[in-house]
């Protein structure tokens, strides 16, 4: 185990959240075993205490689970002086791989859920009657599962981290010619895949930027319900399809460009050599926006009912509005780089 304050704050978070984690599912399910609908009236103020401290306690864990995303890449990066070779994170996730890969995808799915969860709650809890308690408990099942998987990765990976090996360089890996971020595009795009890459970059952001402020104009509640299907549609589809293109548009043209390294595209580099200090700014806001999408197609069908739908649609403005300043900021903080390189 390397001991820092980034290990030791990554320990302490992990160990508190499992055990809330533990706690939280536990009561879930015995909430959910003994939901009623019709409540007696003696028993009213019991159970609203009962769901309220359910709730608060789901959402200081779920915002602590939240901030862990961020704070693993800060303590990998306080490894590298500890690593022999590594020049960066990606020699740090050459120790224990398998374990590094799968966190760097567990945790954006867990703070994707958690995010969707939050807002789903704000919902229900805009109304005394709360209609939707009952779908933010099944919710909050799904929730309490990954916030413990989560959990117990960090721990093991914590204890298990030793700086026992020697590693290779970045470039070893991110500026070969067989690249995955290279060779995929390449067998999609053709041989000039990086110029159609960087068009396709402005051009599927713009539109789906576009998209997002004309379910936000004046003229939307006129609009037809049909029309505003196919908007919606093409919002999440595009949301979907902008991940790989911002990612292999960062990975060849992006990172490489900005940190005037043509032939280096190795994007732990660019996060956190310092050359780009707001990169990791830049691929966040990129993150939140993608997810914002992503959680107004959750708020839509989860937070459904009669009773809650003003501020259904109220949430879905925020949200809205969130997407789009968002994924706006992170675009035109690409451009203004690339105009005063």
């Amino acid at each position: 185990m390397i001991i820092n304050i980034y290990t030791l704050i990554m320990l302490f978070v992990a160990c508190v959240s499992l055990f809330l984690g533990g706690f939280l599912l536990y009561a879930t399910i015995q909430s959910l075993v003994t939901f009623k609908t019709a409540i007696p009236a003696k028993a009213i103020n019991t159970f609203e205490q009962k769901g309220y401290l359910l709730f608060l306690i789901a959402c200081v864990v779920i915002v602590i689970r939240m901030l862990a995303w961020p704070w693993f890449y800060f303590m990998l990066q306080s490894f590298v002086p500890e690593i022999p070779g590594a020049m960066c994170m990606f020699g740090v996730t050459q120790i224990l791989p398998s374990t590094v890969i799968f966190l760097q995808i567990i945790k954006p799915v867990a703070f994707f859920v958690m995010g969707g969860w939050l807002l789903c709650y704000a919902v229900d809890k805009s109304t005394p009657t709360t209609p939707l308690a009952r779908r933010n408990l099944y919710f909050l099942l799904i929730v309490c599962s990954i916030l413990l998987i989560d959990s117990a990765a960090d721990i093991s990976y914590v204890l298990r981290m030793k700086p026992l090996m020697s590693v290779s360089c970045c470039a070893t890996f991110f500026d070969t010619p067989l690249r995955p971020s290279a060779m995929i595009p390449q067998a999609i795009l053709g041989s000039n895949y990086q110029d159609i890459l960087f068009i396709l970059y402005y051009a599927v952001n713009i539109v789906l930027i576009a998209l997002l402020f004309t379910s936000l104009s004046k003229k939307w509640q006129s609009l037809p319900a049909s029309s505003k299907k196919y908007i919606l549609y093409g919002q999440a589809a595009l949301g979907i399809v902008n991940i790989p293109i911002v990612i292999f548009a960062f990975f060849e043209i992006i990172a490489p460009g900005l940190m005037q390294l043509p032939f280096h595209h190795c994007i732990y580099c660019f996060m956190g050599n310092g050359t780009v200090p707001d990169a990791p700014i830049m691929l966040g806001m990129f993150v939140i926006g993608t997810f914002a999408i992503g959680w107004m197609g959750i708020l839509r069908p989860l937070c459904k009912n009669k009773e809650v739908q003003p501020v259904t649609e109220r949430m879905l403005v925020k949200v809205n509005h969130l997407a789009v300043f968002c994924l706006l900021a992170s675009l035109i903080m690409v451009t203004v780089h690339f105009l005063f390189i």
